[in-house]
């Protein structure tokens, strides 16, 4: 198949080394510096452990979204991507409009100091990550990562065994973002958690690991109830199904699942025997959506404050990053080959 050829060539080029050699002072900026960075190494690492995917997960897709895999191979054969619609030839390779893209959301660096990298022009760096981003969430978002009781009980830990009914860990994630200078939208996006104006969202993941829901970023403002009910999550679950959150994620009444939650002390003096054990197993197994939800913020773009020029495409950046996570969970990935 011509387009299985295409793509061949692609995941050969990628895994052989890649480098971009600039005419800017000689420098090689790609695989070659990589090996002398350990930023850069764990970059590479997490691009080459999504092309060693990319074949199953191509493969999976083109069942549910053939015209995706179409205009991914028109696009990659032209050397035009989707989204942005220019008869101008692209600079870089596609391959390393996707490393540039991987180097901004982990790095976190800025598009001046991209363009400079990669002896390309600040705007022609504004392009390439919109196009980017636009493109991995349609690709990766067209593919479902929530996964159905019956999945997510294949999949259990034995640590669950007395939670064997969890369907996911929730929790919710804040990113800090530039003031806006109108009052009623500081008033709004002020975190009282974070004193800071924040974006706010709501993360699951299933018992095993993978994320398997993602909502948009509200204002900071919004209470954790809130963002449950905003979310649409409650429609997904079911009164077979539970879910694990912490204390003071009161969501018990606008739900019908069960829900995992360590009591509040209330007017007991001291909880009983019983209660102090549900409470410690509760926090050591909620603690793993914490863990995962750091491991997505490692991607230092969302550890600086986010500026308004970017404010519009941080839903598709924040979703992206939780998606490509989820490439490094292998019992996701075994869900999908079947």
């Amino acid at each position: 198949m011509v387009e299985g050829g295409l793509l061949k060539v692609l995941y050969q080029h990628f895994l052989s080394g890649m480098a971009i050699k600039l005419n800017h002072r000689g420098v090689v900026f790609g695989r070659e510096r990589s090996d002398k960075s350990t930023v850069l190494q764990e970059i590479m690492t997490t691009a080459q452990s999504l092309s060693r995917l990319h074949w199953t997960y191509l493969h999976q897709l083109q069942k549910t979204c053939p015209k995706t895999i179409i205009l991914l191979v028109h696009s990659l054969r032209s050397n035009i991507f989707p989204f942005v619609f220019t008869f101008q030839r692209q600079l870089l390779q596609p391959i390393d409009e996707f490393f540039l893209f991987l180097v901004f959301l982990s790095v976190g660096l800025k598009e001046r100091d991209l363009a400079h990298r990669f002896n390309i022009h600040q705007s022609t760096v504004s392009r390439i990550i919109a196009t980017w981003t636009n493109f991995l969430a349609t690709a990766l978002g067209s593919q479902c990562i929530w996964l159905t009781r019956e999945e997510v009980q294949a999949y259990l830990p034995e640590e669950f065994k007395d939670f064997s009914d969890t369907q996911m860990i929730l929790d919710c994630t804040e990113l800090r973002c530039q003031t806006p200078s109108s009052p009623l939208l500081q008033s709004e996006m002020y975190s009282s958690y974070k004193s800071h104006c924040t974006m706010k969202a709501l993360v699951g993941i299933a018992p095993h690991g993978p994320v398997t829901f993602i909502s948009n970023l509200y204002a900071g403002s919004v209470s954790d109830k809130e963002l449950f009910k905003q979310s649409g999550i409650a429609e997904k679950l079911t009164e077979d199904m539970a879910v694990m959150v912490d204390k003071g994620f009161l969501i018990t009444d606008c739900c019908k699942c069960k829900v995992y939650c360590p009591p509040f002390l209330s007017k007991q003096k001291q909880m009983p025997a019983y209660q102090v054990k549900e409470t410690q197993a509760i926090a050591r197994l909620r603690v793993h959506v914490e863990q995962v939800i750091r491991r997505i913020k490692q991607n230092k773009l969302f550890d600086s404050i986010i500026t308004m020029s970017h404010v519009y495409n941080i839903n598709q950046l924040f979703a992206v990053a939780c998606m490509l996570s989820n490439y490094q969970n292998t019992a996701l990935v075994k869900k999908w080959v079947k």
